[in-house]
């Protein structure tokens, strides 16, 4: 079991009473354990979890990677000298294709890299460059343009195609470390000029917190979601009664807590994951 500290603090360095005890850790990757898109490892993120592992306590990486397949994620963060294994990731991107299996959708629109579109072709999906789909699925693309857009749209009026989103995320750091607008901004975009609700698959859906959890067969109130984001990521963790620590190693800085409700910020602050007591 780990012990946290009683109140929200900025560095966790002074030592005060616990007021829970943490069996099981769902931590986010890019600006909690990695930097941003270079995925140069954060200071002690990668001795931090090695110490969760051998001390047996049940994590799980959720990612909203959308530009990695699973296992080139893992073979990545593996290359940076993480200790990780298969089960140790639950990524939208799995998620995804799940769901359209399970809606027996097979054909979609896709905005998003080449990996993705090779990930669901690989999942048996047939991915077209045209409207004339089943669906539109959103991931990150840094080429998107208004040909792009245009496509979804019609899709999405025009032949009554299904909206998916494989996260909600508002910004991200890109590989220069850079902020850019996510996946999150691209769908409310087309939500707008469809009128249509996107599904979101990843972060912050309460669906794909609960299924990690079931997977890990733990309860919220026994788990820490740890976090870059607030906005998304801890908001959705808390509405499961997940408790949250959000870190400011990545995008946000802690003035981004003023525009959360009370009730919508983070339990934990840190200056890193690495200041978590295991």
């Amino acid at each position: 079991m780990t012990t946290i500290p009683e109140r929200t603090r900025r560095t966790g360095k002074m030592p005060v009473p616990p007021i829970s005890m943490i069996s099981c850790f769902l931590i986010d990757i890019e600006g909690t354990i990695v930097k941003d898109k270079s995925y140069a490892p954060v200071e002690g993120a990668a001795e931090w979890l090695k110490k969760v592992k051998s001390s047996g306590e049940k994590f799980s990486l959720v990612s909203n990677n959308t530009t990695h397949p699973p296992e080139e994620l893992l073979s990545l963060l593996k290359s940076q000298g993480f200790d990780l294994e298969a089960q140790n990731l639950d990524t939208c991107m799995q998620v995804t294709g799940e769901w359209l299996k399970k809606k027996k959708i097979q054909s979609c629109f896709v905005l998003g890299n080449q990996a993705l579109k090779k990930y669901l072709e690989e999942q048996e999906f047939e991915v077209r460059e045209d409207s004339l789909v089943q669906s539109v699925v959103a991931g990150l693309d840094e080429e998107l343009n208004f040909q792009k857009l245009k496509t979804a749209t019609r899709a999405l009026v025009e032949n009554n195609a299904r909206l998916v989103a494989l996260h909600a995320n508002k910004i991200y750091g890109d590989s220069k470390g850079e902020i850019a607008p996510s996946v999150g901004a691209v769908v409310k975009a087309l939500e707008y000029a469809s009128g249509k609700r996107g599904l979101i698959m990843g972060k912050p859906s309460i669906d794909f917190y609960r299924n990690v959890l079931r997977r890990l067969e733990t309860k919220p109130e026994n788990s820490l979601m740890i976090s870059d984001d607030p906005l998304s990521d801890l908001v959705g963790a808390k509405k499961l009664k997940i408790k949250t620590a959000f870190v400011l190693s990545g995008k946000y800085d802690q003035s981004i807590l003023k525009s959360l409700d009370k009730k919508k910020r983070p339990d934990y602050v840190y200056e890193s994951i690495a200041q978590i007591k295991i």
